[in-house]
């Protein structure tokens, strides 16, 4: 490193010659990011760094994962320009990852990227240990093991449209839905995270963390990000119902029996909206729920016009324009989602609405024998089941975890509470009698 002195009879004649000393020109593009470091265990890993030194203005970051297999817009996280942090999970034991963290500037340009590395340990924590939630019948969110082999443990009372992410924190709209309290996980003092909003009582999470909900005013989705700062706006606005997949893909339905579209957000930023074709049904029906998988597709309830009563499930892949049945045959049925696709819990047979109120009712066989396992790309299989008799017909929502368990709350006939149905088939094990709602695997 040097220095050039310039003395005041050369800056003198600089000037009276017309010649000015040379100025820098600004910086088109944002310096690398300082103090870029990596902490983790087992199967998570948080990455952390600071302002660059130099170069143009930050507006967002990104931060990048190889090999990317199981992460989220093909292991790309971007971020805004108040973050510092970011973290991953499901990173697989002795695999070494890569992370790149880049700062972008005013028209998406990039400054050069500093790597970091980590080889994850341990078993990777989403398989041995995630959790399902639930709320019970006083309203409080509990927390199960998938495994079957823990009682509930209380988390939080007052917990009505709660939340959690893939760590294990839950989070709760406040009794007045201007503010988010979280839960920690390992049993910490709750905090709030976010205040003055306008929630609904219906917070909803993607595997990276971030939070969303509907604003109760605009009726446009929020984001709340996991690196915190000011939420953002998501969609201006919802339809009948909306969806948040694992992978952040946000998704609203709007529509009635006879037309249909479906707009959605990718975690990059990217907006599209389908216009749709209700395909073999001719018809929409009355859409009732929707859910997501952790790979931009939807599964769609609906009930069907008419007096059979059905409640029907639809399949719309990541960018079809047309629904397709994702049930082989009408049933009393329950439905849930995980990263890989879509898992219905089927009785062994269906009978139409007005048969229930003859002096007979209805009186066919609802054992549900068969648990139909639909991956992402449309292929299906049927794993039989046994041990558990389905409750009244509509929307049934459950939770599935990443295994393919599948967990259903009966809520009446021979067998009520809450079950589980291994992956692997077989018989149903009942973790609960009780009642619970809002089942959740994250």
């Amino acid at each position: 490193m040097f220095k050039t002195v310039l003395t005041v009879a050369a800056a003198a004649a600089l000037v009276v010659t017309g010649a000015l000393p040379a100025t820098a020109a600004p910086a088109t593009k944002p310096g690398a990011p300082t103090s870029v470091r990596v902490v983790g265990a087992a199967d998570q890993a948080t990455v952390q760094w600071s302002l660059p030194r130099s170069g143009a203005k930050v507006v967002g970051w990104t931060v990048a994962v190889t090999p990317a297999e199981e992460q989220p817009d093909n292991g790309v996280d971007r971020l805004g320009a108040s973050a510092r942090w970011d973290r991953f999970g499901a990173l697989h034991a002795g695999t070494t990852y890569t992370f790149a963290v880049r700062a972008v500037g005013a028209k998406s340009t990039t400054g050069p990227a500093v790597k970091v590395r980590y080889t994850a340990t341990g078993t990777p924590a989403e398989t041995e240990s995630q959790s399902l939630f639930a709320l019970d019948a006083s309203g409080a969110v509990v927390r199960f093991g998938t495994d079957g082999s823990t009682a509930a443990t209380t988390i939080a009372a007052n917990g009505a449209g709660y939340t959690a992410d893939d760590r294990g924190d839950v989070f709760v709209p406040s009794a007045d839905l201007t503010s988010i309290v979280m839960y920690p996980v390992g049993g910490r003092a709750p905090q709030t995270i976010a205040t003055g909003l306008h929630l609904t009582a219906d917070l909803r999470s993607d595997v990276a963390g971030n939070l969303y909900w509907q604003d109760s005013v605009s009726g446009a989705v929020k984001e709340l990000p996991v690196t915190g700062g000011t939420p953002v706006t998501v969609l201006p606005s919802t339809g009948i119902t909306w969806a948040v997949g694992r992978d952040g893909t946000v998704s609203a339905w709007t529509g009635d029996t006879t037309k249909a579209s479906v707009t959605s957000r990718t975690p990059s930023g990217t907006t599209t909206t389908r216009t749709l074709s209700s395909g073999a049904t001719g018809t929409f029906g009355y859409v009732r729920t929707m859910i997501a998988d952790g790979r931009g597709g939807l599964y769609v309830n609906w009930l069907s016009p008419g007096a059979a009563g059905a409640y029907i499930w639809q399949a719309l892949p990541a960018g079809a324009t047309t629904w397709t049945s994702a049930e082989p045959k009408l049933a009393f049925e329950y439905g849930a989602t995980n990263s890989a696709g879509f898992r219905l819990a089927q009785s062994a047979a269906w009978c139409p609405t007005p048969s229930e109120y003859t002096p007979t009712g209805c009186g066919v066989d609802r054992s549900i024998t068969t648990t139909v396992v639909r991956a992402a790309d449309g292929t299906t299989t049927t794993v039989p089941v046994s041990g558990v008799t389905a409750g009244n017909r509509g929307a049934n929502v459950g939770a599935a975890d990443e295994a393919g368990d599948v967990f259903i709350d009966v809520d009446s006939g021979p067998t009520p509470g809450l079950w589980r149905l291994p992956a692997a088939g077989g018989a149903a094990q009942q973790l609960a009698s009780a009642q619970f709602s809002r089942l959740l695997v994250i």
